[in-house]
């Protein structure tokens, strides 16, 4: 008996603490423009467009890069020149330019180059060659060299080897930039062809050359216009 008497003081005790809690905590139905207001909007998803170039650049580790026998379309034509254009515009000698393009780089992770790349051109381009013919030579002293010959040239002459020969820094210096070879990569384009990525490289030695990206705009719809050169 006492310890039904128990039981009953503690159930009254819990619904004299329940109480205020439930008048506290009420639930109520909400109209159909409260429930409006305080819908929860999900987070837009993130712009992966990066991501998802960078996977198209890697590839698979056994994929091989293959030779693309289109030909070069104008706007091809129009990137190579203006390339060739802004590096020799200062150059008195000859430049050797590889007749072989080359992949573009695999390693690019700035997404300010690569946002607006069309993700398929890039991948296309990360994985093909092309051989280069005249048509994108603009300029007399600007020569289209076999990729592989003037590589032996390049290591014979590197400035490492002359000055061990006795000659001057500033000779073997200017000796290896005659002979250096200039290589462009394959271009990748947006879906519109108004803007294009492609790298270069510039090889005169085991220490001695550079390299980087360039990202091309078309210019009021007509012409191919180079921004800043750009670290990606």
């Amino acid at each position: 008996m006492k310890r039904h008497a128990g039981i009953a003081v503690i159930a009254v005790l819990a619904i004299v603490v329940a109480l205020p809690l439930a008048r506290r905590f009420q639930s109520s139905v909400l109209t159909a423009s409260e429930l409006t207001a305080r819908w929860l909007i999900p987070p837009a998803p993130p712009d992966d467009s990066c991501g998802q170039i960078q996977h198209a650049l890697a590839g698979s580790p056994v994929e091989k890069t293959v030779r693309d026998a289109s030909p070069l379309s104008s706007d091809d034509v129009a990137i190579y020149r203006g390339i060739l254009e802004r590096w020799n515009s200062q150059s008195r000698g000859t430049l050797n330019v590889s007749n072989r393009t080359f992949p573009i780089g695999r390693d690019l992770s700035d997404c300010g180059c690569l946002r607006g790349i069309d993700v398929q051109n890039i991948s296309k381009a990360a994985h093909s060659f092309r051989i280069l013919t005249g048509d994108v030579l603009g300029r007399t002293n600007i020569s289209l060299v076999d990729a592989d010959k003037q590589a032996l040239i390049v290591q014979r002459n590197d400035p490492s080897n002359s000055i061990r020969e006795g000659k001057s820094v500033e000779t073997a210096v200017n000796g290896a930039f005659s002979t250096g070879l200039f290589s462009m990569s394959e271009i990748a384009f947006d879906k519109e062809h108004r803007r294009a990525l492609v790298s270069y490289s510039f090889v005169c030695g085991s220490l001695c050359g550079s390299g980087g990206v360039w990202l091309f705009y078309r210019d009021d719809g007509c012409h191919q216009r180079s921004r800043d050169q750009l670290t990606c």
